[in-house]
């Protein structure tokens, strides 16, 4: 269980440096995407910030596994088609490269009913500011830091019990314009969540949490305002507690595990 505690702080010290990056890089930002000439033919240079509101439906493949620790298989795998999206970013200051970010998601989270399953629900919120370097006229890097919280509502036994967690998260993304009006991007987050608040108390004493996420996303823009985005995430939620009760073993340890393969379908409205 201390591999996953390290491995994620390697990977959040990473994603740290590559967010201080951006604000010594030597950035180009404009209200409006900016016009290139190169050999008499203009070309488009992609906004440094992806600025609006995105809404999108998220509806993802949820895995649960509950175990002390002994490497058991998830404990199941059911469709959550009831949840969402809504990712809030704006530019701070008008020839400045850097944003802030709010990010809310989650709905339905369930596992199935073996009889020791869950239903309830999630919710994630994200509070971010980062800066977005342009590499070349077609590549763009952004990264961010802030904070992270998550709440969960289940049933404890053998499946997603109730609990809160808090913490630090950062991520790097990159972006590339395949054409005038379609963007490629690539994100991974790393996040070190180790405030427990408002859990079940048989839960015990939470010694390890963290979180992984990679994101693929392509982004079409329909209009001056609009931008149509789809994407593939997978995220991995871990947590490992001592003094536990809930499975009745003689350490009291107690592992959950949570991954998440969820589809993403969203409008994005810029402002």
């Amino acid at each position: 269980m201390n591999g996953y505690g390290r491995g994620v702080r390697a990977i959040l010290a990473v994603l740290l440096l590559g967010s201080a990056a951006p604000a010594f890089a030597e950035t180009a930002p404009r209200e409006k995407p900016a016009v290139v000439e190169e050999q008499g033919v203009a070309i488009e240079v992609p906004d440094p910030t992806p600025t609006g509101l995105l809404i999108a439906w998220k509806p993802a493949l949820l895995s649960v596994r509950v175990d002390s620790g002994s490497g058991s298989r998830f404990g199941s795998d059911s469709l959550q088609p009831l949840r969402g999206l809504a990712r809030y970013t704006t530019r701070l200051g008008q020839d400045k490269p850097y944003f802030a970010r709010f990010e809310l998601e989650g709905g339905r989270f369930e596992t199935q009913n073996q009889g020791l399953g869950s239903t309830g629900l999630d919710w994630t919120v994200r509070l971010l500011v980062g800066a977005a370097t342009r590499i070349t006229s077609g590549v763009i890097l952004i990264a961010s830091a802030g904070l992270l919280t998550r709440y969960e509502v289940g049933r404890s036994q053998g499946g997603a019990p109730t609990i809160g967690i808090f913490g630090l998260d950062s991520n790097i993304e990159l972006e590339m314009r395949l054409f005038p009006s379609i963007t490629l991007s690539g994100y991974l987050e790393g996040a070190i969540t180790p405030y427990p608040y408002l859990a079940q108390n048989n839960l015990g004493d939470l010694s390890d949490a963290d979180e992984v996420r990679v994101r693929l996303q392509l982004s079409i823009d329909v209009s001056r305002s609009a931008t149509m985005e789809f994407g593939y995430d997978l995220t991995r939620w871990h947590a490992s507690f001592t003094n536990s009760t809930i499975l009745g073993t003689v350490d009291r340890a107690l592992l959950v595990e949570t991954r998440e393969h969820a589809a993403t379908f969203g409008v994005r409205y810029k402002m």
